[in-house]
């Protein structure tokens, strides 16, 4: 009998101790969000800042990728380039897409978390910001992507919290990058 008891409290102390913090996990991380990130489309190799017509092109494989995904939110830094990549995506989504500084990293992952939470958002950067925005957002360590690529889409699941688990998937879109 005192065995059974002992059990009966060892399993409610657990219960009463463990609902709590799975509760406050939940309220502060709840659904996961999802970043779609991706490089602005191809440019001309004159570092132009503008797309050459296979980016223009590439741009519309990003809208059509896009268009039942259910994004709520497009994102791009205060580039010509990386606003021609997303709009033809915003456009057909009927979204208006959201400018951020193009070194402020910090504060678009917190804007992304803080105003999309548990929703699906894309971001396009750099060559040199897509995988500080993946590291931000709780995602793994990754190097800068190569002057010559632009056909990566970065799909990163993670907690609102981005203390858990994020999931990363590396895909490509469009025609393969020279």
């Amino acid at each position: 009998m005192k065995r059974w008891c002992t059990l009966r409290c060892l399993v409610l102390g657990t219960l009463f101790v463990a609902l709590p913090i799975g509760g406050w996990w939940w309220f502060r991380c709840g659904a996961p969000t999802t970043l779609i990130v991706v490089r602005h489309a191809d440019r001309p190799t004159t570092g132009e800042d503008a797309l050459t017509p296979a980016g223009l092109a590439r741009a519309q494989v990003l809208s059509h990728i896009g268009a039942k995904a259910g994004i709520a939110a497009v994102y791009h830094s205060d580039t010509n380039r990386t606003r021609d990549t997303v709009l033809p995506l915003a456009t057909a989504l009927g979204l208006t897409p959201v400018v951020y500084p193009y070194a402020d990293i910090a504060g678009v992952v917190a804007q992304v978390f803080a105003d999309h939470r548990g929703e699906t958002v894309v971001i396009a950067g750099h060559s040199d910001t897509v995988s500080k925005i993946i590291e931000e957002a709780g995602g793994p360590t990754l190097p800068d992507i190569d002057g010559t690529e632009f056909d990566d889409l970065f799909v990163l699941t993670a907690c609102s919290c981005r203390h858990g688990r994020a999931t990363l998937a590396n895909l490509q879109y469009g025609l393969p990058s020279p």
